[in-house]
């Protein structure tokens, strides 16, 4: 299949010189960033699976390649010979291929100034010691994998680093863990009281309740516990207020839990609505 884009055929075309001039680093962002233009693209999966050095990642490269295109024979050829089955005599490589192959002069091409990496798989992910890499984080230089290289406008990063920047705009205090929770637990508590009395039973009607009142009740307790913090952000603050939502209603819901046992679960379905629903706009309000 002809690929008719003519930005994704210039850049397969970049990415087969530079894995032919032996860059194969170099060549495994190039065939990453076509895939993520065109995943359809069979020639881009199967140049992957020609760079990476992930044997898994080579043979589901190869399996892609085939899904997109049965009669790709290089592809076909490739993960025939990956796995040790005979290749189809349809997909063998003619003779005459193989001795211009043989032949062909050995031409180095430049390498883009937006690849920025090394040529030889000497390296292991920092994160993944069992996975040869030459990918560096462009900002610490820690080599990386492909699974841990998070792509950025001006090259890959590691987790690490990318952690270091969210960090940046999280700047809650220690103490708005203590006051912000605090805040969360007593409104919670009161929120919990009032649906362990009017929430246990079943019916449309008190479902329909629980999902009006829980988006109301976990903003009102976003909101009141943010402006006591100055609206300050925390990375895990909102998963500390929900895990005050749930614990505030739960002390009231227990004593009926443990009275009616195993069998009276399906009057709490209202109260797990209400959870469910103020627990969701508690955590997206907090964040």
């Amino acid at each position: 299949m002809e690929i008719q884009d003519p930005r994704l055929r210039s850049l397969l075309r970049q990415a087969d010189k530079v894995r032919d001039s032996g860059k194969r680093a170099a060549a495994e962002q190039l065939y990453r960033q076509l895939i993520e233009e065109g995943p359809d693209v069979a020639e881009a999966w199967y140049g992957l699976g020609r760079v990476t050095a992930v044997p898994t990642e080579q043979e589901a490269a190869y399996e892609k390649a085939v899904a997109l295109n049965p009669e790709y024979a290089p592809a076909v050829r490739a993960l025939a010979e990956l796995r040790g089955e005979p290749v189809p005599a349809w997909a063998e490589k003619p003779e005459v291929e193989e001795e211009a192959e043989a032949f062909a002069p050995n031409v180095v091409e430049p390498v883009p100034a937006a690849v920025a990496t090394t040529d030889s798989y000497e390296l292991v992910c920092y994160r993944h010691s069992n996975r040869p890499t030459s990918l560096r984080c462009y900002n610490c230089g820690k080599p990386i994998c492909s699974s841990c290289a998070v792509k950025t406008p001006v090259g890959y990063s590691c987790p690490d680093c990318i952690r270091e920047k969210e960090d940046s705009f999280f700047n809650a205090k220690p103490l708005d863990y203590v006051i912000a929770p605090l805040i969360g637990l007593v409104l919670s508590l009161v929120a919990g009281y009032l649906v362990s009395r009017f929430a246990l039973g079943v019916g449309f009607f008190t479902y329909f309740i629980m999902l009006f009142v829980g988006g109301i009740a976990g903003r009102f307790i976003g909101q009141l516990s943010k402006q006591a913090i100055g609206r300050r952000r925390g990375r895990y603050l909102p998963q500390v207020m929900v895990a005050m939502l749930i614990l505030g209603t739960l002390v009231w819901l227990l004593p009926y839990l443990l009275l009616g046992g195993l069998s009276s679960l399906i009057l709490f379905l209202g109260p797990g609505i209400f959870l469910f629903v103020a627990g969701g706009a508690l955590y997206a309000y907090m964040k």
